[in-house]
């Protein structure tokens, strides 16, 4: 075991760990006017009184990002991020076995915000930056064993090569899964200089997102897992209701509901590593 946490600490760092490599189209036209947000389900507006951290019962929460075979061609740092469909499915048979119950973010928050009880065993399944093969390769294994996925997109790829179209993005959401936005191209949301490339990174994938699933998507992950306070807040005023870091960045300072703890899924990751991290065994 002490090797496995040794490999699980070493892979699973922020600056350990490679960043994914996304690379936006450069065809890829901005819109030159703010689009026009769908009509959608509003979520009632009812003022948050977040549990202490210290209340808050374990639910484990992944970020899986690439769902496909390793390739002679994967670096050893990139295979950190690539988890082979063999390997998601055998967590996954595991989780079914042990009782497990996907839960969606809106359901975190409201437990998170209000205290609603979630179900038994709770676990939140989430997959980064709109790769197609999330489409291809993790959604039927998710449906396979009865799980939902959430599903943060990076919107300037939606339908570019090796990246899912807008027609997957909706059927994904008709089958039951959660979309939500993971900014316009991935950029760090600490170092945004304008109000317009707020727009362009915030506010735009949600108003896109709300008009493809015609859902409210008030919930975001940080590129990177990387926020602070300031911006916390300044998310929280294009209506997002809470958002997800990585687990070891942390503003102590930062409304707790813009700072949901997700452990990044390791491509190195046997089973027994993955059940100590999700049985809350693995913490900082």
């Amino acid at each position: 075991m002490l090797a496995s946490l040794i490999l699980l600490g070493a892979c699973d760092g922020l600056f350990a760990q490679p960043t994914p490599t996304v690379v936006p189209p450069t065809a890829t036209s901005i819109p030159t006017e703010t689009p026009v947000p769908p009509t959608v389900t509003a979520i009632p507006t009812v003022t948050p009184s977040p549990l202490p951290v210290s209340e808050r019962e374990w639910i484990p929460i992944f970020c899986y990002h690439h769902i496909r075979n390793w390739e002679e061609s994967d670096t050893e740092d990139e295979r950190a991020y690539i988890v082979e469909p063999r390997d998601l499915e055998k967590q996954l048979k595991w989780l079914k076995e042990d009782g497990y119950t996907s839960v969606d973010t809106r359901q975190v928050y409201e437990y998170y915000a209000f205290g609603k009880p979630l179900p038994p065993k709770p676990i939140l399944l989430s997959f980064d930056d709109n790769d197609d093969n999330q489409y291809e390769n993790a959604a039927p294994l998710l449906e396979k064993y009865g799980f939902k996925g959430v599903f943060f997109i990076m919107t300037v790829t939606i339908g570019q090569p090796n990246y899912m179209t807008e027609a997957q993005i909706k059927e994904l959401s008709k089958r039951g899964h959660d979309v939500q936005p993971h900014t316009w191209d991935h950029h760090i949301v600490t170092g945004y200089e304008s109000q317009e490339e707020w727009d362009k990174q915030i506010g735009w994938p949600k108003e896109t997102l709300e008009k493809i699933v015609s859902k409210e998507t008030p919930f975001f992950a940080y590129p990177f897992g990387v926020y602070d306070a300031t911006t916390a807040e300044k998310i929280k005023s294009y209506g997002y209701k809470a958002a997800f870091r990585l687990r070891d960045v942390m503003d102590d300072e930062a409304d707790p509901l813009f700072a949901i703890k997700r452990y990044i899924a390791n491509g190195y990751w046997d089973l027994d590593q993955f059940k100590v991290v999700t049985q809350g065994g693995w913490e900082e």
